[in-house]
């Protein structure tokens, strides 16, 4: 894939993962007509099911129904056997092999997005009547597609046919916990395994953080996303009551909260693992893990004041709206009790439901 994306979930472009929430986009293109109810106007090749997902996701966090054209979109793109790819221009083309060095065909990342939307529609009972049974059915498909893309090591790779990473292990648990929250099955307690062996050891100066592949240096995204993973925070229903920060130290979960803890303290977000600055979307999931995990009081809040001042940079590109940055700052309004439709004085509700096609 190509660097449209803002960040790869990888120690390098070429080999990582697409992040949980696309901001870099491509100019705008005329909408085909298998198009309507698509979020956004960029050019969805690298990030159509995934922008889609997290808008579903966002507003149903905020008890909006979406509309049936948007959940129609998102079951149309499901290929045959249950996985999604980031886009399928041509829906009458069955889905091609996955292919990791084109870094084209079905991909997990797509998938654990479809799924979380899937269970997010269903558990607000947001469903259109007219679309219950195919999105009952996409959702057992796309389930169990994904959890055969497990590798033996317990974590998953972003392509199938590639080597497991931390994000795509992140998204993926997040996304099956949506279905069976239970710590205890096997996939969980294998991709948690997984995640442990990636953790920088405590006493080090990124002690706690993930890397995204072993022998990787410590990055914030997939400390973030492996987080998420770790403490089933896909799904969002409301503040809890946070701790303080944890130590560095007992499980991995705690661990990675320590890492992350310390990172928004010190400086209210999480830096681009490519030196670009902060990265607001390991920012926002790094908050959405927090407060699943009920840690890191004061990291959250440092956290929430830095999305909410950048808030119009981060759902705005190029004068368009960004649906992936809108779907995740509602799940993060939700999660935090802030007002969605006055978060940083943006109304993330309106901005992502005028961004339909």
């Amino acid at each position: 894939m190509t660097g449209t994306t803002l960040k790869r979930f990888a120690a390098g472009a070429a080999a990582g993962a697409l992040v949980f929430g696309i901001v870099a986009q491509v100019p705008a293109s005329a909408a085909p007509s298998s198009d309507v109810g698509l979020f956004g106007g960029a050019d969805p090749t690298y990030d159509g099911v995934f922008r889609q997902s997290l808008a579903i996701i966002g507003l149903t966090s905020a008890g909006v129904k979406p509309s049936a054209a948007a959940v129609t979109w998102l079951l149309d793109q499901q290929c045959a056997d249950g996985a999604f790819q980031s886009y399928r221009a041509d829906r009458a083309v069955p889905c091609g092999p996955s292919d990791p060095d084109a870094a084209t065909g079905p991909d997990t990342n797509s998938a654990s997005a479809a799924v979380s939307a899937f269970a997010a529609l269903n558990r607000t009972n947001a469903v259109p009547a007219a679309l219950k049974a195919r999105v009952a059915a996409a959702s057992d498909k796309a389930e169990g597609w994904l959890a055969k893309q497990q590798l033996k090591d317990g974590g998953w790779p972003y392509f199938p046919g590639s080597t497991s990473d931390a994000n795509s292990t992140g998204l993926a648990l997040a996304a099956l916990m949506t279905q069976a929250p239970n710590f205890k099955v096997p996939s969980y307690v294998a991709g948690s395994r997984y995640l442990s062996a990636l953790v920088v050891p405590c006493g080090s100066a990124d002690g706690g953080a993930l890397t995204y592949q072993k022998g990787a240096k410590a990055d914030g995204s997939a400390s973030s996303q492996g987080l998420l993973g770790l403490t089933a925070g896909v799904l969002v229903s409301g503040p809890r009551r946070l701790s303080a920060a944890p130590t560095c130290g007992g499980t991995v979960a705690q661990k990675v909260s320590s890492y992350l803890s310390k990172q928004l303290v010190a400086k209210g977000a999480i830096d681009s693992s490519f030196g670009t600055g902060p990265d607001f979307t390991a920012t926002a999931v790094s908050v959405l893990g927090l407060v699943a995990g009920r840690d890191g009081k004061a990291a959250v809040a440092k956290a929430i004041s830095t999305l909410a001042t950048n808030v119009a940079s981060y759902t705005r590109k190029d004068g368009a709206a960004v649906p992936s940055a809108l779907g995740l700052l509602l799940m993060v309004a939700e999660a935090t009790g802030k007002n969605p439709t006055s978060f940083g004085g943006v109304n993330l509700v309106t901005a992502l439901q005028g961004s339909q096609r």
